[in-house]
């Protein structure tokens, strides 16, 4: 999340997570911490996207 903010990014992507289950955590925590986290540190939701297993996007297309 700091390095977001430190280069003053538009949006970040938050990927590999639920990739492979290397902890006892449920598979669904880290999306649940980022969220956490950004309001924690006041920042919105849309400024990270969150992909979902196997999903397939352009940023190119959001511009």
């Amino acid at each position: 999340m700091s390095i977001h903010q430190d280069i003053g990014s538009r949006q970040s992507v938050a990927m590999h997570w639920g990739t492979f289950v290397l902890t006892d955590e449920p598979m669904d925590e880290p999306p649940r911490r980022l969220r956490a986290a950004l309001e924690r540190q006041g920042l919105n939701e849309a400024d990270f996207r969150v992909m979902q297993h196997g999903e397939v996007w352009s940023p190119a297309s959001n511009l």
